[in-house]
């Protein structure tokens, strides 16, 4: 589900997604991490014209991606100056502004998107619209459509283990355990996708309790690793 993987699924969710750009209305997406939020903003932008900042933690970084997708220089502006730069422009261009893995907002995020909200539809991805998941956001969310991403179904996992098959990354006697990977996954994308890297790098025998606990134990590893 990251950029570059198959994108299975969500076909309700890009239906509302559609829906909301029709009617320019403001939408948060809120799920666990690795659930396919930002692969979904991504998918969306294939179908419709949306401006997506992936770099939300702070007013400066905000300018930034915009900055770079723009082509602006900054020169010596202060981000104030870029702020009152940005809105107007945003506005004029009268598409979403989406705004990805927005966490904690600071107040002076928090207080662009409430500004962002007045003149342009705004949509949020989010872990959780609870303040202490989305900052001080969460008092502007009144008139947003909420979509939460739940896990896939075993259809999406088996799809998702077939293409990595087809791409020779894994042998073809792997599609014989969907069930067993996508328990162990729980419907997360990015978890399955982690396990099939480790499946890529050594033999697991999956038939195997102990086995599957060390495919997990690896796949932990790794994932702090990285």
């Amino acid at each position: 589900m990251n950029e570059g993987k198959l994108f299975v699924g969500r076909r309700k969710e890009l239906a509302k997604l559609q829906k909301a750009y029709s009617n320019k209305g403001h939408v948060l997406i809120t799920g666990e991490a690795g659930i396919g939020k930002t692969a979904l903003l991504r998918q969306a932008r294939v179908y419709f014209p949306l401006l997506l900042c992936e770099e939300t933690s702070s007013l400066g970084r905000i300018c930034e991606d915009f900055e770079r997708q723009f082509g602006w220089s900054h020169r010596k502006l202060n981000v104030i100056e870029r702020k009152n730069r940005l809105l107007p422009y945003l506005a004029r261009r009268g598409v979403p502004v989406t705004l990805d893995s927005v966490a904690l907002a600071p107040p002076r995020v928090a207080r662009f998107i409430h500004k962002l909200i007045e003149r342009v539809p705004v949509w949020i991805s989010c872990r959780s619209a609870q303040p202490k998941e989305i900052g001080e956001v969460w008092q502007y969310l009144g008139h947003f459509e909420h979509i939460d991403l739940g896990p896939l179904g075993r259809r999406e996992t088996a799809m998702i283990i077939q293409a990595a098959i087809n791409t020779e990354r894994l042998p073809g006697s792997i599609s014989n355990h969907v069930p067993v990977l996508h328990r162990m996954a729980k419907g997360n994308p990015r978890a399955l996708e982690e396990l099939l890297i480790e499946l890529s790098t050594r033999e697991y025998h999956l038939d195997n309790a102990f086995e599957r606990n060390l495919l997990e134990l690896d796949r932990r590893i790794h994932q702090i690793a990285r």
